[in-house]
């Protein structure tokens, strides 16, 4: 069962990457939500990202989240490999040490997290102040992505994302528990609102980050932020972590910092776009500029006036221009 947990959440990890790389083509130049709605490719890849999250929650049910957590770092991977692929450029060193960063940031902290972690119920008063500090994180990640644009702004957006995403894992366990417990109820009902709540918001948040940069930056960020989020939670609000040292969490926030410094670099490093003869270079059904009616052909593509002066005229005017004209009287 564990190796095919382990297959599920590589399986995982490969829709989750070709979904984000349709969607931010789709999403890519500022297109709004709405816009992004109607097209093919975008729903082509919420419907990858969805059958990738029904395999990794099938995965979680056959292994422990030790043996999955880290195999879902291989999105990252997948995703960088296929962009140099696309973009037919060579590994750089700065790339491969940012992803080697992440690598390895991300799987210490999630396998020390899983060792030095226990289960805890999730009352409603540790979801509301999950809920609240998720929304604090994503109030200043909107509020310092205002004036942002480029990388900056999609890293932001992407932590945002991540902070909503990784809130979801709490909630999830509380609907589960208020559901074996009492059924269906009030308390049960108020959670899979703030379910999803934060999942919409976070859902809004990788939208924006899609058409602000690269893809391979947003699968980087929400990869790194979602357990960070969630191992904060558990620890700090949820008290999963009864027997914690001080060398062990300073073993784990080392992990977080390599992991979040691989991110920045990887956010710096990778370029903004495809080359024109990637398949993935914008979304073909966005509409070309109409062309205002009874213009003629060649209003549409202006020609640029050739001379017949030689290369070394340090002016070259088009023959029968007013400037010649003047010239040669």
């Amino acid at each position: 069962m564990t190796w095919l947990a382990i297959g599920l959440a590589v399986l995982n990890a490969c829709c989750f990457t070709a979904g984000t790389w349709l969607q931010h083509s789709a999403s890519a130049g500022g297109a709004s939500l709405v816009a992004a709605l109607r097209r093919p490719r975008w729903l082509a890849g919420l419907a990858l990202m969805t059958a990738g999250a029904v395999l990794q929650v099938i995965a979680l049910r056959l292994a422990p989240v030790t043996v999955v957590e880290p195999a879902g770092v291989l999105g990252i991977v997948i995703s960088v490999v296929w962009a140099l692929r696309l973009r037919r450029a060579p590994l750089r060193w700065d790339t491969g040490s940012a992803l080697a960063a992440i690598l390895v940031g991300t799987g210490g902290f999630a396998v020390l997290a899983a060792l030095n972690t226990v289960p805890r119920p999730v009352p409603v008063a540790a979801q509301i102040q999950a809920g609240a500090l998720v929304f604090a994180v994503m109030a200043v990640c909107l509020l310092v992505a205002h004036p942002l644009r480029g990388r900056a702004r999609c890293l932001v957006l992407g932590i945002g994302g991540g902070a909503a995403y990784g809130c979801t894992s709490t909630l999830v366990r509380a609907a589960t528990e208020e559901f074996v417990s009492h059924g269906v109820s009030a308390p049960l009902f108020g959670t899979l609102a703030g379910l999803a709540a934060t999942i919409l918001a976070g859902f809004w948040f990788v939208q924006r980050a899609y058409a602000d940069g690269p893809p391979e930056s947003t699968v980087a960020t929400l990869t790194v932020v979602d357990p960070l989020v969630a191992v904060t939670i558990g620890i700090g609000l949820l008290g999963e972590a009864p027997g914690l040292t001080v060398p062990i969490a300073a073993l784990g926030l080392a992990f977080a910092a390599v992991a979040i410094l691989g991110v920045v670099g990887l956010s710096h490093d990778i370029p903004t776009r495809l080359p024109p003869s990637s398949p993935f270079p914008h979304d073909r059904s966005t509409p070309c500029p109409a062309v205002p009616s009874g213009v003629s052909s060649s209003a549409r593509t202006p020609i640029r006036p050739t001379s017949t002066a030689p290369p070394t005229s340090p002016t070259a005017w088009p023959p029968d221009s007013p400037a010649e004209a003047t010239r040669s009287t």
